[in-house]
């Protein structure tokens, strides 16, 4: 049985360990628990705040899980994770600049870890990061949301 919380934490540790994501100048908030984006003014915990933001949620496991015999006779896990950046501007062309330099590194990170050398730690590489964006406006505010959808390859009982 895969550990989805081992998982997600092994990518929240990869990018807080990241010079640029694990920077709370650039992101304040990386959890492991989705929380409902339609940005609600209430404390509801459910809901990111505005001062959380800009903020990344890592979802281990997205999608069903596959898996497959390999030659090894070792059976390999597929999982489909998802991360989750939400940000917000007041200006709509700035609010979408800073939004894609967050998605830029989101991938570049989740990118680098597809060897032996560069794993998330557990024997877990990362296979075709691509990401979805949208936007909305609320208030004053234009709010951007990403979902960067990650195929993780186990080679290991997590």
């Amino acid at each position: 049985m895969t550990d989805y919380t081992t998982l997600a934490s092994a990518i929240q540790s990869t990018f807080q360990a990241d010079s640029w994501l694990g920077n709370p100048a650039n992101v304040k908030t990386i959890e492991i628990h989705k929380r409902g984006f339609s940005i609600q003014d209430e404390k509801d915990a459910q809901f990111f705040s505005t001062a959380d933001l800009p903020a990344i949620a890592v979802v281990p496991n997205a999608a069903p899980k596959q898996q497959r015999l390999e030659t090894t006779n070792e059976i390999l896990e597929t999982l489909v994770s998802e991360v989750v950046a939400v940000s917000r501007n007041r200006d709509l062309q700035a609010g979408m600049a800073g939004h894609q330099t967050i998605v830029n590194h989101i991938e570049r990170v989740l990118d680098k870890q597809k060897s032996s050398q560069n794993d998330l730690g557990l024997d877990a590489f990362v296979r075709q990061a691509a990401t979805a964006e949208n936007q909305f406006k609320k208030g004053e505010y234009y709010y951007f949301v990403s979902t960067t959808t990650a195929r993780i390859e186990l080679t290991a009982i997590i």
